[in-house]
């Protein structure tokens, strides 16, 4: 199976979001992450403008959309594979929605993955999560602290 990207968010809408996305391209493979804290835009990673690159560095630093981001992506080009065995290994016997009711501040989440020649698979939970959600989060976040594996 090959993975054409992910996209990953967690929080509530007081503290705000987290958005993790990685994207093959032709040529090369990269990550953005971005906190909360940095108030971002959410981006459509389906956008073909939605690329970063060495070879894009220019047009990062000059899109508005793009240039928020310019500081919170990494090239995973020699990653990728790790990245598509991992991603499957962890989601393998994931259901497509988690929810369960409590009182108190919302906890959601949501991942997003497309692999090629299959249709786009969305996760979704509400307060709920499955038994290895939090090694998904630290293997997605380990990306973001220069520890590429």
């Amino acid at each position: 199976m090959v993975l054409e990207y992910l996209t990953f968010y967690q929080g509530n809408l007081e503290t705000g979001f987290d958005y993790i996305y990685a994207k093959k391209t032709a040529d090369h493979a990269f990550y953005v992450n971005a906190p909360a804290a940095l108030d971002l835009d959410i981006m459509d990673i389906t956008d073909e403008n939605f690329d970063f690159s060495q070879k894009n560095r220019l047009q990062i630093t000059i899109d508005k959309n793009l240039r928020p981001f310019a500081d919170v992506w990494q090239n995973i080009t020699f990653q990728w594979p790790s990245v598509e065995r991992q991603l499957e290994a962890l989601t393998a016997d994931w259901g497509d929605d988690y929810a369960k009711k409590q009182p108190g501040i919302v906890q959601e989440w949501g991942l997003t993955i497309k692999m090629a020649d299959e249709d786009q698979r969305t996760i979704v939970g509400y307060n709920d999560f499955p038994d290895n959600f939090s090694q998904l989060v630290q293997w997605l976040n380990s990306y973001a602290q220069g520890k590429l594996r």
